[in-house]
């Protein structure tokens, strides 16, 4: 089933898995969003820092760390997870055993849209053509997303380009419409931004950036994670977090960056 969604990222650059996660589920996630939101919107030292993309969006960063259960719903989902794999995995690590991820994740972050439209962008930092993926995004659906509401924007085909975006192609967007409980990937190159929310109403969704294995995260996640969290993982799930390929202190604690499971 998954070598349907791997083409539709390849040919048009996302794709839309639906109903991957129940109501219940769902609900269960949105109040957990709602209270961590609550708790985080009181931190002001983190408004004079918000890049200008996210800027009048709500936004929860840095998920992980706050509670392992939001990361740990990715990890635990076989479909997505053989997907991202077929997108990131790197056929040159060895240290990893084949059939397990060698990607990593770059971050993850709750979000929900604001009353200001946000511009088509790229995430891949660097634009890119071919069919290479270097970034996926992966988005767990909160609440029903359409262009009242804030849904994502794409241009389908735009990860081909080549080039970064630019707003003269808005007119060239395609809306991703979803309910609660779809995931939503793209990759990171294509073209992408957000209608405004012109309703009164949020549009959450918990959105979790993998990577291929040798690319810098967003955060210091291994450096930063609770220790009790870690105590929860599986060594696949520690080797997405990057634990596995944390650069060498120097040439005599370890040769290589790669390294696999034995360093737990």
């Amino acid at each position: 089933m998954h070598e349907q969604y791997y083409n539709e990222i390849q040919q048009q650059g996302y794709t839309r898995i639906p109903e991957v996660f129940n109501a219940e589920n769902v609900n269960a996630l949105k109040k957990q969003v709602h209270q961590l939101f609550e708790q985080t919107s009181q931190d002001t030292s983190l408004s004079r820092n918000i890049p200008a993309l996210n800027q009048g969006h709500q936004i929860i960063y840095n998920l992980q760390n706050k509670n392992i259960h939001f990361y740990k719903l990715f990890m635990q989902q076989p479909l997505l997870i053989n997907l991202l794999k077929q997108c990131l995995n790197d056929e040159w690590y060895k240290q990893i055993p084949k059939e397990s991820p060698n990607f990593i994740l770059r971050s993850l972050l709750a979000r929900s849209s604001g009353n200001s439209a946000m511009p088509l962008h790229i995430d891949s930092f660097i634009p890119n053509a071919g069919p290479y993926i270097s970034i996926i995004q992966a988005a767990i659906v909160l609440e029903d997303q359409n262009q009242a509401n804030g849904c994502t924007l794409v241009v389908p085909g735009s990860h081909h380009f080549g080039r970064y975006a630019t707003q003269d192609w808005l007119k060239y967007t395609v809306p991703i419409e979803s309910k609660a409980g779809d995931v939503v990937l793209w990759d990171s190159r294509i073209w992408h931004g957000a209608s405004a929310n012109t309703t009164t109403n949020s549009r959450w969704s918990v959105i979790a950036t993998f990577c291929r294995w040798w690319i810098k995260q967003n955060y210091d996640i291994t450096g930063s994670i609770p220790s009790s969290f870690i105590q929860e993982l599986s060594n696949e799930e520690k080797a997405v977090l990057g634990f596995c390929s944390l650069p060498p202190r120097d040439e005599h604690h370890r040769l290589d960056i790669k390294t696999g499971y034995e360093v737990f």
